[in-house]
């Protein structure tokens, strides 16, 4: 309320609008010009210790043939997966759907796409899925034919 009333009273007064803005001031002295960028140099050469031992990556034996698989999604309802897995299939893409069971009972519905033999092929099909904003991720696997966890 007191707010209001200082608002009013300024803005019968007048000066709240009429009021203008002081001229610039140019700022005169010395300039620095010998700046000193130590850590440009330091950088580079610095190490931070984080205390957390780097994750170790499996080892995968080179002449293990693998096949590579794009999980493209996966869903509560089966009927939404087979919804995607029949757009898909329109794309011309092999499509597959899994099952896998949830931890707090009933199971997730799997959208596959692949196999192919060799990561540019799977790369191609990728680049397919995210011009559809779908956000799959490839998973290379043995041969074997065992499903990707």
């Amino acid at each position: 309320m007191g707010g209001a009333v200082v608002l009013a009273i300024t803005y019968q007064s007048g000066s709240a609008s009429t009021s203008t803005p002081a001229a610039a001031t140019p700022i005169t002295g010395p300039v620095a010009t010998n700046i000193d960028w130590e850590f440009i140099d330091r950088l580079p050469n610095t190490e931070v210790k984080t205390g957390v031992a780097p994750i170790e990556q499996p080892a995968v034996a080179e002449s293990e043939p693998r096949e590579y698989v794009l999980h493209a999604a996966q869903f509560l309802r089966e009927e939404d997966a087979q919804v995607m897995q029949a757009e898909l299939m329109l794309d011309g893409l092999p499509v597959s759907l899994s099952t896998r069971p949830r931890d707090l009972g009933g199971a997730w519905y799997r959208v596959m796409v692949g196999p192919y033999a060799n990561e540019p092929d799977a790369q191609k099909a990728l680049g397919l899925l995210r011009d559809r904003d779908i956000p799959a991720q490839i998973l290379a696997r043995p041969l074997s034919g065992v499903a990707p966890t």
